[in-house]
């Protein structure tokens, strides 16, 4: 008998320890729990709407991502944002980046959020109003252009069209205004040309007191011919080194966002009346966004870091390998 209740003893013991075990390998840990905290800076474009859409589907929350989204101007000031530590994550246009590393700022683009290529697949637009008389770039000497900030993809883009009209930049007079206010002033004669994105192209093309011309389309004009990369995000080296999984968790849930966009343009042209603040009518007329890979490449990023180059606005080259961060998406 007392065998038998020292066998009793031991089964309950052994009950007790598997369940505790069991326990606590099916309970999460309170680490796990915690999601990780990702601040990105933005501003208003219908490029990156899969942002949107996975912040609205709960997909970085899936992903273990807590996502505050800080409001800034242009890409210049995403780039502000990252190095002053406001953010962890900043987009914008691929040359704002590149812009920053030749300056000695160790940022590093990670993830592809829209590409430029033929035949319809353009990120930035050079439009003229029709009282500005200009029929083509050699028409500009002495104008008024418009552009979001300096040292950003609107700067790139028209300064490589004026060098191959043979036009210097100081040839032309410069306005800066944010992207949403560029309709209204081109509508106002604030400006001959303006240098814009979506949706901001297709309200000044259909505003008919603009009478809007395209004088031209595409970041770099090679964008013409070939694939070529238009907007990212970007990250310090320092974050990037410490948190490469979480980057790549957020770009998983962008991705996983952009598919369901694409499956469905009702979907997208809802996105784009909610964001841009547009009527139906307009946003259907605005593109998808495209791109081929979340992966960075050098063949479509490098045609960017030679118009930086060819115009001036590179001030030391370096190995465009070095602003790349390849993840594994």
């Amino acid at each position: 008998m007392a065998q038998n209740r020292f066998r009793h003893r031991i089964r309950r013991a052994t009950a007790l320890v598997c369940g505790l075990v069991f326990a606590a390998l099916a309970a999460p840990t309170a680490e796990a729990q915690q999601p990780t905290k990702l601040r990105i800076a933005n501003f208003q474009t219908a490029i990156n709407i899969a942002l949107f859409h996975a912040i609205d589907k709960g997909y970085f929350k899936e992903a273990g991502i807590d996502l505050e989204l800080v409001n800034v101007a242009s890409g210049s000031a995403s780039v502000t944002a990252v190095v002053s530590n406001q953010v962890d994550l900043g987009w914008s246009a691929v040359t704002i980046p590149i812009f920053a590393r030749s300056n000695g700022i160790a940022v590093k683009v990670f993830m592809t959020t829209s590409q430029e290529g033929p035949p319809d697949n353009f990120g930035t637009f050079l439009d003229v109003s029709a009282k500005s008389g200009i029929n083509s770039f050699a028409d500009l000497k002495g104008k008024t252009i418009m552009i979001n900030a300096f040292g950003t993809a609107g700067e790139v883009a028209i300064r490589e069209r004026l060098m191959d009209a043979g036009i210097s930049w100081d040839d032309v007079k410069k306005v800066v205004v944010p992207f949403p206010q560029m309709p209204a002033a081109l509508e106002l004669g604030n400006a001959d040309l303006v240098v814009t994105v979506e949706p901001m192209h297709t309200a000044i093309m259909n505003n008919k007191a603009i009478g809007a011309k395209l004088l031209g389309k595409g970041t770099v004009t090679l964008s013409n011919k070939q694939a070529v990369t238009g907007s990212v995000y970007f990250a310090s080296d320092a974050w990037l080194a410490k948190n490469q999984a979480t980057a790549v968790a957020f770009g998983r849930a962008y991705l996983r966002a952009q598919k369901d966009i694409d499956k469905d343009d009702s979907l997208r042209v809802a996105l784009v009346m909610k964001i841009a603040g547009m009527d139906k009518a307009t946003a259907e007329k605005i593109p998808p966004t495209w791109f081929q890979d979340l992966a960075v490449k050098k063949e479509a990023l490098a045609p960017n870091y030679d118009t930086l180059v060819k115009i001036g606005m590179m001030p030391k080259p370096f190995n465009v390998d070095d602003v790349i961060a390849t993840l594994p998406f």
